[in-house]
């Protein structure tokens, strides 16, 4: 960002430099990691705020520090988002914190979803952070998705929802719900 006003470029860089340092400080030296205590691992798994992301597996991970108003827990987790599709929300490169899904109405909630289909689930999925709402129906003693609506909430109009109907919604797995952007 350049800002040719000299007082407010100097005013900006403050902070500019300020929030670099903040994120910086997130990720915690193994040494001091103190798992689910002072800390939650932030997942190595880049999700996409576009489409599905390539490829890719989940394995070891770093730890992070989250926002004191959050008690860490083992339904807690971080991934970094890369993309725009959600930049009214998500800046582009931004690490996450995402509660574990378990259940329960989704609609109108930021979720962190897995599309198991995208790739060969043997070695990896396609993952994407959505605005979710779905459109069910009833069938016999139960009810199942007639489709999944995945919105984009960004400044940029060209991203599209991405719509899966209901012969795809057994290879969607809602992973987390967004809580906040932590660095």
């Amino acid at each position: 960002v350049y800002v040719c006003n000299k007082e407010l470029r100097d005013y900006f860089a403050q902070h500019i430099v300020k929030f670099k340092k903040e994120r910086e400080n997130k990720i915690l030296m193994k040494s001091n990691v103190e798992p689910y205590i002072n800390s939650i691992p932030l997942y190595n798994l880049k999700a996409a705020a576009g489409n599905f992301s390539e490829l890719q597996n989940v394995s070891d991970c770093e730890w992070v520090s989250i926002p004191s108003r959050y008690k860490p827990s083992q339904d807690l987790f971080a991934c970094t988002i890369v993309g725009e599709s959600m930049n009214k929300i998500i800046p582009n490169g931004s690490i996450c914190l995402f509660r574990k899904d378990n259940g329960g109405s989704r609609d109108g909630k930021i979720v962190l979803v897995e599309h198991s289909s995208i790739q060969d689930p043997d070695f990896g999925s396609g993952y994407t952070v959505k605005e979710y709402s779905s459109q069910k129906i009833n069938k016999m003693d139960h009810w199942s998705h007639l489709s999944i609506i995945l919105k984009p909430l960004s400044y940029d109009q060209e991203y599209k929802e991405i719509q899966i109907y209901e012969d795809e919604t057994s290879c969607v797995k809602v992973v987390g719900i967004f809580e906040c952007v932590i660095g």
